[in-house]
């Protein structure tokens, strides 16, 4: 069983409150006429060059670097992360650009459950009551906020924010197992900006990636959306439990909802400040849960 954290716990609040915000930024983004493949190019050729750098500064300072030197290729994991942190960002900018942050966010709303079930099959974790009960209000949560924003839904944003959701989870779960040796960040992005380059030859058509708009926010989305996400999240990780983790980063939907209704409307109804409520409950409940747990456990 997963060592508790109480650290962990509050950089996976920080991660996903972050990229959160990072969904505001991509739909104002996507306002300006920057498409969803002018994003990821910026956010993975940047995240590409910070890593790079990142361990070239580390080798210099460390002659001797331990760990297996095969791992990074060999364990699954690595590929699986650099793939499915392509997916999502395809995936969910894609939704935020057919429909608002918030209703993307809201097609994400199932991850937790496959991230909790993954964490059972998989990691053999012992879930409780409480774990299924957060994962449950902001499942119910959810369904209230989706009740009040009907008029903003689209079929085609709903099923791509979904497929975000899946691809988010398997993500969230392989970076639980990818490589502890300092060149993993690295080979993630790697396979990933590889992967983006083949994506978007195929919408060459659509690129505007030397205007003004496609830098500026293509280099904000860079820093929030990848590098100090994924910072964040690989920390996050390897501390706590994929229920805890699945429950503790749908922080990102409470905040992209409030940015949403701040910058561009309508007000909240009671039934979406009821919706919201609930899962700001749940995660904060947790959270107190979490500290509790590791205070006994200390």
């Amino acid at each position: 069983m997963r060592k508790i954290s109480n650290l962990g716990a509050t950089v996976a609040l920080v991660a996903r409150s972050v990229y959160g915000v990072n969904s505001v930024v991509v739909k104002a983004a996507h306002n300006k006429g920057v498409t969803t493949f002018d994003l990821l190019i910026y956010q993975f050729v940047f995240a590409l060059l910070w890593f790079s750098v990142r361990y070239l500064i580390f080798k210099k300072k460390n002659k001797a670097i331990t760990g297996n030197s095969k791992s990074f290729i060999t364990n699954p994991y690595n590929w699986l992360a650099a793939i499915t942190t392509v997916l999502t960002g395809l995936f969910y900018y894609s939704s935020i650009q057919l429909t608002d942050p918030s209703i993307a966010s809201l097609g994400l709303f199932q991850y937790p459950w496959i991230l909790l079930i993954l964490g059972v099959i998989l990691n053999k974790e012992i879930i409780f009551t409480k774990n299924v009960l957060a994962v449950l209000l902001i499942w119910v949560g959810t369904i209230l906020l989706i009740g009040g924003t009907t008029e903003n839904i689209t079929v085609a944003g709903l099923i791509y924010g979904i497929s975000a959701g899946a691809s988010f989870a398997t993500y969230l779960f392989s970076l639980q197992k990818i490589s502890d040796h300092p060149i993993t960040k690295l080979f993630i992005f790697f396979v990933a900006t590889i992967l983006v380059g083949i994506v978007c030859i195929f919408r060459i058509e659509e690129l505007t990636v030397f205007t003004k708009d496609a830098l500026i926010y293509g280099l904000i989305t860079a820093i929030l959306g990848q590098v100090l996400t994924f910072e964040l999240m690989a920390y996050a990780a390897k501390k706590i439990s994929s229920a805890v983790m699945g429950t503790l980063t749908t922080t990102e939907l409470p905040v992209a909802m409030i940015l949403t209704w701040t910058i561009w409307g309508p007000l909240p109804n009671l039934v979406k400040i009821v919706g919201l409520l609930l899962m700001l409950f749940s995660i904060l409940w947790l959270k107190y849960e979490q500290s509790n747990e590791e205070i006994k456990s200390n």
